[in-house]
């Protein structure tokens, strides 16, 4: 997936500064267990960042060596501590090695169906996974891909290791997306 890294690395490497924390992120951080957090498809870094100013102890995951550095910069510029991987997503089964953690979130990615049957095995019990992306309807709207998307209430009942606790379907600035929080069983 060589092809994905160089993708991300120049989508990265053109941006300046951060994003604004994601709204769903925000909407419901209060139900985040504080404790081991890790922020899946991290990007460069806003919501990891968010998490280890929260006190949370961050690992950040991502394929893109750029985003990573990026965030390696900004938690020095903030004097906070992160811990970085790189890896290929479609290849997940290294962050076994690193588990468990107390809360996953993952903003604006659609893990693959290896990803997300690993997620709960990661998880503390009582942990908490938020996750929210784009769905259909931004596909329809605009150039995001459809296979990538989120389709309504698709993962309400994705895993027996899991309890939905919250799905909405919403929009934001950002454009039209689906989110959920799950609490490990």
């Amino acid at each position: 997936m060589e092809y994905d890294r160089q993708k991300w690395n120049a989508k990265h490497a053109a941006k300046r500064g951060l994003h604004q924390a994601d709204s769903f992120l925000l909407k419901h951080f209060k139900l985040l267990r504080l404790g081991k957090a890790l922020d899946i498809a991290c990007g460069r870094g806003r919501s990891a960042l968010l998490l280890a100013e929260k006190g949370f102890e961050v690992s950040a995951v991502d394929y893109s060596d750029v985003g990573l550095k990026i965030l390696a910069d900004q938690a020095r510029l903030k004097q906070v501590a992160i811990h970085l991987i790189e890896l290929d997503l479609d290849q997940p089964n290294p962050l076994a090695d690193y588990c468990p953690f107390d809360s996953i979130i993952c903003i604006n990615f659609k893990p693959n169906p290896e990803l997300l049957k690993l997620i709960p095995h990661l998880l503390s019990k009582d942990g908490i996974f938020l996750w929210s992306s784009f769905n259909e309807i931004q596909a329809d709207q605009t150039p995001f891909p459809l296979e990538k998307a989120l389709t309504e209430k698709a993962f309400v009942d994705y895993s027996d290791l899991m309890e939905t606790l919250i799905y909405e379907r919403f929009t934001d600035i950002t454009g039209a997306r689906d989110g959920y929080v799950f609490k490990r069983k």
